[in-house]
């Protein structure tokens, strides 16, 4: 798989790139994506540096959120989806706005004993900045 940028247009891509792939494959990049989420991210996805330092800086349940519905979304070939403010290229987050991240997903998954998890619903992240 190429990496892809850090762009709505990059998020679709990679579903592209994931959903083409046959269902083992597929599996084990959900299983990849709920070991080791950052890293997972930091393969397929072009990043920063500070973009990975920020994401190192989240709190490691909500990493663990984010790896269990990016998990659940790729087994059951959801829709990827990245909402990034129009100045989010052009923007020094120096100047002191702080960036947040929002899970915005509306994933519904069920299970039964011994069968896999099916899932319904979106995988959305959304990024802004605060004033």
């Amino acid at each position: 798989m190429e990496k892809v940028e850090f762009s709505p247009e990059g998020f679709k891509d990679l579903e592209s790139q994931l959903y083409v792939l046959d269902d083992n494959s597929l599996i084990a990049e959900a299983n990849a994506v709920l070991a080791d989420y950052i890293n997972w991210v930091d393969e397929h996805v072009i990043l920063s540096t500070d973009q990975v330092n920020y994401l190192q800086g989240l709190d490691p349940l909500f990493i663990a959120s984010l790896a269990a519905k990016a998990s659940i979304a790729f087994a059951n070939r959801l829709p990827l989806n990245l909402i990034l403010p129009a100045d989010y290229l052009t923007t020094n987050t120096g100047e002191g706005r702080g960036k947040w991240f929002l899970d915005s997903s509306t994933i519904e998954a069920s299970n039964k004993p011994g069968e896999t998890v099916t899932a319904t619903g979106e995988l959305i992240y959304i990024f802004d900045f605060e004033e």
